[in-house]
């Protein structure tokens, strides 16, 4: 194994915690940087001692994926390789949500989603939502969104310096796409969003109904009415 490892520095709490994850990983198996480099394309032993080294410098998502799945052992399953990748990630977004804090101007502190009223408390949000995400790339945000257009990596920017908003239903939906918000979790978002814009209840309900309709088979359409898409006429003050 060579030489023993550095102690493990804790100038980031959570970064320290990542940094002993994946080196417990990589006990168990037993495995020499040398070896991990060969398992990772493109990644060197340095790059993989410094992703456990901890500090204040926190590794990139691309390291630590990569850091697990050479150290998957051959007996690992699918579904505990995907558990030990989500830990992973856990670890990794409050690693770099603290780096953050510690280095960027000093935020106030965004209300619960159930004190939001005002457009100024919707964007505190969004940001905290952002950076609670790991701060991912525009570019990430935008192929996460869903796609081409939905959220463009211009506007996703926009939002998240505060110079914007989503002020359409589909494009707030792909903010939580783009900040990996389970569906399950989402409910609360909706109706913050609604009471900042001034959709109804109801009405959202509707709106989320067709946003999340199935798409028609291929060769079929759907019936054209005269309602309007009212979430998507909003426009910003």
């Amino acid at each position: 194994m060579g030489r023993p490892e550095k102690p493990i520095s804790r100038e980031l709490k959570s970064n320290a915690q990542l940094a002993a994850f994946l080196r417990k990983r990589r006990a168990v198996g037993n495995w020499t940087y040398e070896e991990l480099a060969e398992q990772s394309s493109g990644l060197s032993r340095q790059t993989l001692q410094r992703a456990a080294a901890s500090g204040m410098t926190v590794p990139s998502w691309q390291v630590v994926s990569a850091f697990i799945r050479a150290t998957s052992p051959i007996r690992e399953t699918d579904t505990e390789l995907d558990r030990t990748t989500k830990k992973a990630m856990d670890l990794w977004r409050k690693a770099r949500y603290e780096q953050r804090q510690k280095t960027m101007s000093r935020r106030p502190e965004p209300p619960v989603l159930a004190l939001v009223r005002s457009e100024a408390d919707l964007a505190a949000v969004l940001v905290e939502l952002y950076e609670r995400a790991g701060a991912p790339s525009m570019e990430t945000m935008e192929r996460r969104a869903g796609g081409l257009g939905i959220l463009p990596h211009s506007t996703a920017h926009r939002i998240v310096t505060r110079k914007t908003l989503p002020y359409t239903l589909a494009q707030f939906d792909a903010f939580l796409n783009a900040c990996e918000v389970p569906m399950k979790r989402r409910a609360p978002w909706h109706a913050m969003w609604a009471r900042v814009v001034g959709l109804h209840p109801t009405a959202l309900g509707s709106e989320l109904a067709k946003l999340y309709a199935p798409t028609p088979p291929e060769g079929h359409t759907r019936p054209i009415t005269d309602t309007p898409n009212t979430a998507l006429l909003i426009k910003a003050a």
